[in-house]
């Protein structure tokens, strides 16, 4: 039996079991845990699927010219010290796969919830693709003791240009909410927080977000004032003494809304990400 089967059909349900009561016979429970044996039972389990080594390889994706190809695949660079070798080992992974979902594709945090690998199915060579739990992930890299991970909220909102009479007819108009940020279970952007404390002793929040509004600077302005006005709502920017570090992907401008004696700082998700992975700064 492969490990993978091994872990699904028969440890889980054994470990199921165990933390419901101790003693078992014909698959039904002899007697109830006592309440001792309650009190020393998990309550929570949490199985952590990790990336193997053969779904990163499954998942990179190559992005190479016919010129490029035909010169690899000329005689002259053929050889265990040949050109096409060195290439490979040196140039393709760092350039020609960037980008790919197993070497972290940035772009992809436009939607936290919708990264995705294709993984191999145990004892096959049969593929499915699956959800990768961005937030899960990014708390381990970081090293954050979560203290509370938050139901994820969407809303929807409205927007005009400012109408001010004063301004140049050619000047750009601000964007504006026409009316308030609504909470509505339908609404394109959607927000979850995480918050906890780093190994060095910063409170952190940890801001994951939709951006419906794609890479258009119409959208970017959409999505950045959205959150601007989210963070306003939940009374972030007058908490200084609660946080020293935010997290958001993508973007934005919630250094603009810092009182002149704040401290809190903030970082972007995916540059920490991309470092914490691949270790860019010896860290």
């Amino acid at each position: 039996m492969e490990q993978g089967d091994y872990f699904d059909t028969v440890l889980v349900p054994r470990l199921k079991k165990v933390a419901y009561t101790p003693e078992w016979k014909n698959s039904k429970p002899k007697r109830f845990a006592t309440a001792e044996e309650a009190e020393r039972s998990p309550r929570i389990m949490k199985v952590i699927r990790l990336e193997s080594y053969e779904d990163a390889l499954n998942n990179l994706e190559l992005r190479r010219t016919e010129a490029q190809q035909s010169l690899l695949d000329s005689p002259q660079a053929q050889g265990a010290d040949g050109f096409r070798e060195q290439y490979l080992l040196r140039y393709m992974l760092d350039v020609e796969t960037r980008g790919s979902q197993s070497l972290l594709n940035v772009s992809a945090f436009m939607d936290p919830t919708a990264y995705r690998l294709k993984v191999k199915r145990p004892g096959s060579d049969e593929s499915r693709e699956v959800n990768v739990d961005l937030l899960e992930t990014f708390n381990w890299l970081i090293g954050l003791k979560v203290d509370h991970i938050a139901a994820p909220r969407t809303y929807s909102a409205a927007f005009r240009r400012d109408a001010d009479p004063d301004l140049p007819a050619d000047a750009p108009r601000r964007l504006l909410l026409d009316g308030r940020l609504k909470e509505d279970p339908d609404g394109p952007w959607w927000f979850r927080t995480v918050t906890g404390t780093t190994p060095d002793g910063r409170r952190t929040l940890v801001i994951w977000r939709k951006r419906p509004g794609g890479e258009t600077p119409e959208g970017i302005e959409r999505d950045n004032l959205v959150l601007d006005e989210w963070f306003r709502k939940q009374g972030y920017s007058s908490k200084d003494s609660e946080f020293d570090l935010i997290y958001v992907n993508g973007d934005n401008n919630l250094e603009n809304l810092k009182a002149p004696d704040d401290t809190w700082k903030v970082r972007l998700i995916e540059e920490d990400f991309f470092r914490l992975m691949f270790d860019t700064e010896g860290v």
